[in-house]
């Protein structure tokens, strides 16, 4: 059974990239190789996954010619080369961080091969149109020969039987586009049958097919798959570029913008649903402050927060991401290097803390919540996790 659609707006993901030097860099211990739940950020261990799992909705916009994507020029552009020399490849994948623009892109270069705007309708063009039947049916969720394959909601994988799906779709001839494309969203998530079977298309692809597939790491994904798709990473944007996106396009102000660039991280994913979510913020503050009473509190306490955390398991991730992110910039506090920690409005806090923490506890607990994570996807007891990550927390007096 082919999978449904998923409408897809025009908003855009992406990013940061700062200037600054990264004498204050964790060092290896903690790095992307050793933990799939960080990526290095000039350097700088940060969360893979940040703060919020929040899947990607629509935005309405008025459709304008182009990519309409913030930021990922570099990568934008190899695919338009490709594009214009003709030399599609049956196979991509798009790697990076949660809510730098993975699906969205993936989107965007589906609706540029199915796009009938261009001066040859034989030919897709270099850039989409935005206008044309196939182009808003792409943006609308509804194009018959666009395919979407994600993980069903009350699954732990991506399934044989949606595998088989879309071979069994592939093999189809188009319906009223050029190509058959089909996205497989956190392509990470299938299990291992499904991966294996997945090498039968990828091997013998049919000649109108492309598949696109999405993953935080290319390490998360079956080598043999790895050596038949073509890798494109998306990396972290500059928070200016964030900052002038969030005023330009979605009319926020200068302050509230400068705030959201900082605490995205480098997503600009994050940084639109904080702009649509007014609750994504208070959440995110509440939580900060919980998190910085923790050290002072005693075991009663402690306890108790573990017990309302291990209650919602879908929320209890989050939390863990946007600690982790706390404890990466006591790190950095802690190394005298303030100005390099998202938190910017908690950084008095931070301060205060790092110099009673220090530094090798900080980076002690940084290790310790991956510790965690890591046994919550072993699917051990929530509680229980939560409960000996509190016994881990530092005490300050």
């Amino acid at each position: 059974m082919r999978q449904n659609d998923r409408s897809i707006g025009n908003n855009s993901y992406g990013q940061p990239q700062t200037d600054k030097s990264t004498h204050c860099a964790i060092n290896g211990r903690v790095g992307r190789n050793e933990h799939p739940y960080l990526l290095l950020y000039h350097n700088i261990a940060i969360p893979a996954y940040f703060c919020y799992h929040i899947p990607m909705t629509a935005l309405q916009q008025t459709p304008q010619s182009g990519w309409n994507i913030t930021g990922h020029e570099y990568a934008i552009d190899r695919l338009r080369r490709a594009l214009a020399a003709q030399q599609v490849r049956h196979a991509y994948l798009f790697t990076g961080p949660e809510h730098i623009g993975k699906t969205l892109f993936a989107h965007r270069f589906a609706q540029t091969l199915l796009c009938v705007g261009g001066p040859d309708l034989r030919v897709a063009p270099q850039t989409p149109c935005n206008t044309c039947l196939s182009c808003r049916k792409v943006m609308h969720g509804n194009h018959p020969d666009l395919h979407i394959i994600a993980r069903p909601p009350d699954r732990q994988f991506i399934l044989i039987e949606q595998i088989r799906a879309l071979q069994s779709d592939s093999a189809r001839k188009t319906l009223e586009g050029r190509r058959n494309v089909f996205i497989i969203e956190g392509a990470h998530e299938m299990n291992a049958q499904a991966a294996n079977c997945l090498l039968k298309t990828l091997e013998e692809p049919e000649p109108d097919v492309v598949l696109l597939l999405t993953a935080p790491d290319p390490g998360l994904l079956l080598p043999t798959v790895l050596s038949r798709v073509q890798q494109i990473t998306l990396r972290l944007l500059a928070s200016t570029q964030i900052k002038s996106a969030l005023q330009e396009q979605w009319g926020v102000d200068q302050e509230e913008a400068a705030l959201i660039a900082a605490l995205a991280a480098g997503r600009m994913g994050w940084a639109v649903q904080a702009v649509k979510n007014e609750d994504l913020l208070a959440e995110r503050k509440a939580q900060l402050e919980t998190l910085a009473k923790l050290p002072t509190a005693g075991k009663v306490q402690r306890f108790e927060i573990a017990q309302r955390l291990s209650a919602d398991t879908d929320k209890t991730r989050s939390v863990l991401e946007l600690w982790l992110l706390w404890w990466r910039d006591m790190v950095l506090a802690a190394h005298r290097c303030l100005d390099l920690t998202v938190n910017v409005d908690m950084r008095d806090i931070l301060a205060q803390q790092a110099t009673q923490v220090g530094m090798r506890e900080a980076e002690r607990m940084a290790h310790a919540i991956l510790g965690t994570m890591e046994a919550l996807d072993q699917n051990v007891n929530t509680r229980a996790a939560l409960e000996v990550l509190m016994l881990d927390l530092p005490v300050i007096t």
